[in-house]
């Protein structure tokens, strides 16, 4: 329940301590949303395929970016934080 707690807590801190990450990825969402939407009404085959890459894209760049695997580790994350204070 603890880390349950935790990453709430920083899901609702994010959009305010980081509102240019915050809008700009929910401006990708949209969009890939628009153009999953619109390749749909549109009869495109590759309409959902489309939309699963375009929401694991940011996941995938993160990692890559050096985002660790065990981000969810509320431990960790617990720890690093105490340590940036």
């Amino acid at each position: 329940m603890t880390g349950f707690l935790y990453f709430l807590g920083n899901t609702l801190r994010w959009p305010a301590l980081k509102p240019r990450e915050f809008l700009s990825l929910h401006g990708y969402f949209s969009v890939i949303y628009i153009l999953t939407f619109v390749l749909s009404k549109n009869n495109v085959n590759q309409a959902n395929l489309i939309f699963t890459l375009g929401i694991l894209t940011p996941l995938l760049i993160s990692i890559g970016r050096g985002l660790p695997v065990d981000c969810l580790d509320y431990k960790t994350a617990l720890l690093k934080e105490k340590g940036n204070q």
